[in-house]
């Protein structure tokens, strides 16, 4: 399996912030608060672009299953010489069945609210962007909702 194409040195904390203020406004309509439970300046060799993508399709997901008027917990720090976000939001979680195939490609359940599901890219998305940087994404159940871990090697 080869690596990302286009590797650059980058703040991991700014890209971070990037992302988050492009989403700003669907945070504001659903009338989300974001809340760092830490933030650490991280830089680390990686492709921009598939970070961008990675870390927006998990804030999409979230704001797709958390309550409106509830807290995304947020979380950046190095970990055992990763870097590590991680994610919480307060929406409904997932139910046990449907552990051994989050992430997994065409993947999805249903939106609260709605019966309308995701396509089941996203998060496959984001699994792959972990592994081609030599990272990791994990899920924990968090009551409510789920907690997604998303590693990368900080080198």
């Amino acid at each position: 399996q080869q690596g990302p194409t286009h590797l650059q040195r980058l703040q991991l904390d700014e890209l971070l912030a990037q992302v988050i203020a492009e989403l700003q406004d669907r945070f504001d309509q659903q009338g989300l608060t974001l809340q760092w439970l830490k933030r650490e300046p991280l830089a680390l060799e990686a492709d921009p672009e598939l970070l961008a993508l990675a870390f927006s399709n998990l804030l999409c997901n979230a704001l797709d299953f958390a309550p409106a008027g509830s807290t995304l917990e947020l979380s950046l720090a190095e970990v055992e010489g990763q870097a590590r976000f991680e994610l919480r939001d307060q929406g409904p979680g997932v139910p046990s069945a449907a552990w051994p195939q989050l992430g997994q490609r065409f993947f999805s359940t249903a939106r609260p609210g709605s019966l309308r599901k995701g396509s089941g890219l996203g998060l496959a998305i984001v699994r792959q962007v972990a592994l081609l940087h030599g990272g990791s994404l994990q899920f924990e159940p968090a009551e409510p909702g789920l907690r997604v871990i998303f590693s990368l090697p900080l080198r």
